[in-house]
C-alpha cells in the first residue's frame, strides 16, 4: 500500500497542474512577488495591501523646493511716500497733496478723456458746453475736488509747482500780468486737455508755449 499510496498522491500533484483547453493558466499561489521601489523612495513607506501604510521615515521636500521667508530680501513698501521738497527725505503720511499726480491724476486723466470733443462756450459748466475753466471744475468735481470758478481763482487755490515736478493731472495756467487767463490740465510731457476757444471743442493737444506756470490743486 505505501507503494500505491506514493503514486497516487504523484498522479494527484501532477493533474493539479492541468488546464483545461483553452483556459489561461494562473500564476501559482505561492509565486514570490518582486517589488522594486523607486531610489527616491524609502522601502518602509511599500506595506501590504490592505494595511494602513505607516513609516516612520521623515518626508522631506527637494532641495530646489525650500523656500525661506527670513531673507533680507523682503522688506515692507509704505503706501504712501512723500518727499519733502525743503529737506528732500522721505516720510509716510494718509493726507499728503503729493501722491495727487500718481493717484487722483491718473483719475482726472481719465474722466477728461471721456470728453473730447464738448464744445467751447463762455461760461458754460457742463459738457453740453463749457469754456476753460468750466471744464476744470466739472472734470475735477467727478472725483470730489472742488475748483473755484474762474481760471485765476483756480491758480489762486492751487499750490504752486515748478514744471520739473508737475504731474500728470496737475494744472497748467497761461497768465498775463500775474493774473491767469486760461487753465489746463496737465497730461504728461507737453500735453495738456483743454478748452481753448469759440469755435473749438475739448481736446488733448501740445502745451504751445513755455510761458506756463504749474498749480497743484486742492485735496479731494
Amino acid at each position: 500500500m505505501s507503494g500505491g499510496l506514493v503514486a497516487s498522491m504523484g498522479m494527484s500533484s501532477q493533474a493539479s497542474t492541468r488546464t483545461a483547453p483553452g483556459a489561461e493558466a494562473a500564476a501559482p499561489a505561492t509565486a514570490p512577488i518582486a517589488v522594486q521601489p523607486a531610489a527616491a523612495f524609502s522601502s518602509a513607506l511599500i506595506a501590504a495591501p490592505g494595511s494602513a501604510q505607516t513609516s516612520s521615515v521623515p518626508l522631506t521636500a527637494p532641495v530646489a523646493a525650500t523656500v525661506s521667508f527670513e531673507s533680507s530680501d523682503f522688506t515692507a513698501i509704505p503706501k504712501k511716500v512723500v518727499v519733502s521738497a525743503a529737506s528732500g527725505e522721505l516720510s509716510t503720511g494718509s493726507n499728503v497733496s503729493s501722491s495727487y499726480g500718481s493717484a487722483a491724476g491718473a483719475s482726472v486723466l481719465s474722466v477728461a478723456s471721456r470728453y473730447i470733443g464738448v464744445p467751447y462756450r463762455y461760461g458754460g459748466l457742463t459738457p453740453s458746453g463749457w469754456d476753460c475753466s468750466g471744464a476744470m471744475q466739472h472734470i475735477y468735481g467727478q472725483i470730489g475736488v472742488k475748483l473755484p470758478r474762474t481760471a485765476n481763482q483756480q491758480m489762486l487755490a492751487s499750490k504752486a509747482i515748478p514744471r520739473s515736478e508737475a504731474q500728470p493731472g496737475d494744472l497748467v495756467f497761461f497768465s498775463n500780468g500775474g493774473a491767469a487767463y486760461h487753465v489746463a490740465i496737465y497730461a504728461g510731457g507737453n500735453l495738456m486737455y483743454d478748452s481753448g476757444r469759440t469755435g473749438k471743442s475739448f481736446s488733448k493737444r501740445e502745451i504751445w508755449t513755455s510761458a506756463v506756470t504749474f498749480g497743484r490743486p486742492p485735496s479731494a
